[in-house]
């Protein structure tokens, strides 16, 4: 069966186009292009159109030569009918009598869809039925094609996903690795330049409310101020904004705004860039950005999607628990708040509120005030043991920090030389006496009474000499402390009289001597108690009950202080006079804002006032 309208070399062309057809790779828009002409050459048609019913309504998919010039009405109720009859039967032909006229063929395609009615319309001069069954015999070959074209596309499709998944499972294994954000975000990039041979790869995380590059291929670091980095960014939040793949140069059909990524690829000469969104639960947290040589092409944005939504999870994990705990609570937190203030400006209005509390806290709600100063421990009863005569330091009993008994000995001065000298002394006594003596039995008068008057000086020098024998030892007078004088390294070390060797003290009447500054003095004129802690041990506090405060100032070299005298609460075996801390004078209640302010305030009275 042969159709008068083609020539056997058109006949063979339009076969080896329909052949094309159902091998055709391309977009959708240019296989129904490709069809509508091809089997408006197989069938000889003047014209030839695809159309598709969406809605209740018959739409053109493709047309050849030019959608303006279809000669049948398609419109109405006679063409309903045909249409009817042809998706029923396959074929349907509407022919007219006259050979001048056109006839109108319909087609029904297969396209794999079960609701989708899909119609070939073609119009033949002479549209006689016999040239109409030849053509339409001749288009049932062409049926099929939509089919084989969509199942074509559904194993590529296929294809395409599995290499997609099986790249992302080995991005996730390279990936997984890590356990640090910075660390699976620098495998991801250096990974993914790789395996789509890129000249970079960056990634971008939300900080706040920007993107802020996290991670760029072959680079451990890079300064987040550069220029290029300002670029890329907001490229990337071009990206985030549209919450889509953009690709440049943009794809034909594309309708996204592009302006930032042309800029970056004008300004870096970049060829190919393509920014992918990484979401979390719909949301975009992050987007990677590929560079290359090349042009990216669909096929790259499909994959590199995949890759994208199966490391978000992870990515984002990892951001959230390698911050400190303080960025970790605010960001749980503010989902709490965004339900009870609203999702915009949350933070803005949770300060508000926040600032406004303690406003009304600070100037409204009293608080204990306290004033800070010093205090040194002392004792009723401190006694200084000097040195009683010119000497050496024979032995040493005791060292600071012993306690002692009444009349324990304490240190003893080297007695050799007085024993020496008493020896000496009375020696040159019983001198004095024999010749006293004599000049009694001679009835020398006068040399009786030098003599005696001799004798009398020599006694009195052994009594000396017998009274610091006695004071060579010295003793406890009382139960007490040593407080200060570690002699052991100075045995046998020259003394002077009056030197004081030691300091002993009692350790009943021990008392706090608190030393509060002037400009805090008028706060505690009604003070009665205060807390004190020691240096030695700062983990306990003590409290004092206030005796009196001293009415005149001790000048120092930080300023005025009055020293106020209070005595413990309790004791305890390690308190030793001398002890040293920190003191808190309470001085009744103060609002925080008065506390906060007071010296400024009255720094400024002293300064400004006239």
């Amino acid at each position: 069966m042969s159709n008068p309208n083609l020539k056997a070399s058109s006949l063979s062309e339009a076969v080896a186009r329909l052949e094309a057809c159902r091998l055709f790779e391309g977009p959708v828009k240019d296989f129904w292009q490709l069809f509508a002409r091809t089997c408006s050459e197989i069938a000889g048609a003047n014209g030839g159109r695809v159309i598709v019913r969406s809605e209740g309504q018959w739409r053109l998919a493709a047309a050849w030569p030019d959608p303006c010039e279809f000669a049948v009405p398609m419109t109405g109720a006679a063409f309903e009918a045909l249409a009817g009859q042809a998706l029923n039967e396959g074929l349907a032909a509407s022919p007219t009598n006259a050979a001048h006229l056109p006839g109108l063929l319909l087609l029904a395609l297969s396209t794999g869809e079960e609701k989708d009615e899909c119609l070939f319309a073609a119009t033949l001069v002479p549209g006689t039925r016999e040239a109409l069954l030849t053509a339409g015999n001749l288009l049932r070959l062409a049926a099929d094609t939509p089919l084989l074209y969509q199942r074509q596309r559904q194993l590529e499709r296929s294809k395409r996903e599995l290499v997609n998944f099986s790249q992302a499972l080995e991005v996730l294994a390279a990936t997984n690795v890590h356990t640090r954000f910075l660390g699976v975000a620098m495998a991801l990039v250096n990974e993914l330049a790789v395996r789509h041979r890129c000249t970079r790869v960056s990634l971008s995380w939300r900080v706040g409310s920007y993107l802020r590059v996290q991670a760029v291929s072959g680079t451990d670091n890079f300064e987040k101020r550069m220029a290029v980095v300002q670029r890329l960014e907001a490229a990337m939040e071009e990206a985030r904004d549209q919450d889509e793949e953009i690709l440049w140069p943009p794809l034909p059909d594309s309708d996204a705004i592009v302006r930032d990524h042309q800029a970056y690829a004008e300004t870096e000469r970049v060829v190919g860039l393509l920014s992918v969104p990484v979401r979390i639960d719909g949301e975009p947290r992050g987007v990677l950005t590929l560079e290359r040589t090349e042009a990216f092409g669909e096929f790259d944005a499909l994959a590199l999607r995949v890759v994208a939504d199966q490391v978000a999870r992870r990515l984002d994990d990892l951001r959230a628990h390698d911050r400190w705990f303080g960025a970790r609570w605010v960001e749980s937190a503010r989902p709490w708040f965004s339900q009870f203030l609203g999702p915009k400006n949350t933070w803005l209005k949770v300060a508000a509120i926040v600032v406004t509390l303690f406003l009304l806290f600070s100037v409204f709600v009293p608080l204990p005030y306290r004033v800070d100063g010093s205090f040194i421990v002392r004792a009723e009863q401190l006694m200084h043991l000097p040195a009683p005569y010119d000497g050496y330091l024979g032995a040493v009993k005791v060292r600071p920090g012993d306690l002692v008994k009444a009349g324990e000995e304490l240190v003893r001065l080297d007695t050799s030389n007085l024993l020496i000298e008493l020896a000496s002394a009375q020696a040159e006594r019983q001198r004095y006496a024999s010749e006293a003596e004599k000049a009694e039995a001679d009835r020398k008068l006068s040399d009786m009474r030098a003599g005696r008057a001799l004798e009398a000086q020599a006694q009195a020098r052994v009594n000396l000499i017998r009274y610091r024998l006695d004071r060579a030892v010295m003793k406890a007078p009382f139960d007490g402390v040593v407080v200060e004088g570690d002699l052991r390294e100075r045995l046998g070390a020259p003394v002077r009289a009056g030197d004081v060797l030691l300091k002993f003290s009692q350790l009943k009447g021990l008392y706090v001597e608190m030393r509060v500054p002037e400009r805090d003095v008028d706060l505690i004129g009604r003070s009665k108690t205060a807390d004190i802690a020691f240096t030695t041990r700062p983990e306990d506090n003590f409290q004092v009950r206030i005796d009196r405060l001293e009415p005149s100032a001790v000048p120092d070299r930080e300023g005025n202080f009055f020293v106020l005298r209070g005595q413990m609460s309790g004791t305890a075996e390690w308190l030793r006079p001398g002890m040293t801390g920190v003191a808190k004078v309470e001085a009744g209640h103060r609002s925080f804002l008065w506390i906060a302010t007071h010296r400024l305030i009255d720094f400024l009275r002293l300064r400004l006032w006239w």
